[in-house]
């Protein structure tokens, strides 16, 4: 973890620089620091995933729930990573509009867990 923060710290300090000098190549630096502290994380995500995917094994429950809680998990993250990459470069409307539709296609994801629950409700009330 101290590598990532450190790369992550040394690129902001590349980044506020290549800003003053050099602001038409700053949108993309900001990009390509993005994906590599993502790149330089990618191991504690799927060590996470392991995990989880171990305790969904162990316990009995239904698998495609656990996907779908997987899905909307990512779909959470991508959108935040966009969003904060949109409104570092000043479109914080378009951030805005990346969140909504973020949240929307979460619902949209939820709903097999959704629907799975009202029918645990309407087996309680029958």
């Amino acid at each position: 973890m101290i590598k990532i923060v450190a790369c992550a710290v040394l690129c902001a300090f590349v980044l506020i620089y290549l800003k003053s000098v050099n602001s038409e190549f700053f949108s993309i630096a900001t990009l390509g620091v993005g994906v590599i502290i993502i790149a330089l994380g990618i191991d504690y995500l799927t060590e996470t995933v392991s995990f989880i995917q171990k305790i969904i094994d162990s316990s009995g429950i239904n698998a495609k729930y656990f996907s779908v809680i997987l899905k909307i998990t990512g779909i959470a993250y991508i959108v935040e990573f966009g969003a904060g990459i949109v409104e570092d470069l000043g479109l914080k409307s378009v951030a805005d509009k990346l969140v909504f539709i973020g949240k929307a296609a979460i619902f949209t994801a939820a709903i097999p867990i959704i629907y799975a629950v009202f029918e645990l409700l309407i087996g309680l009330i029958q």
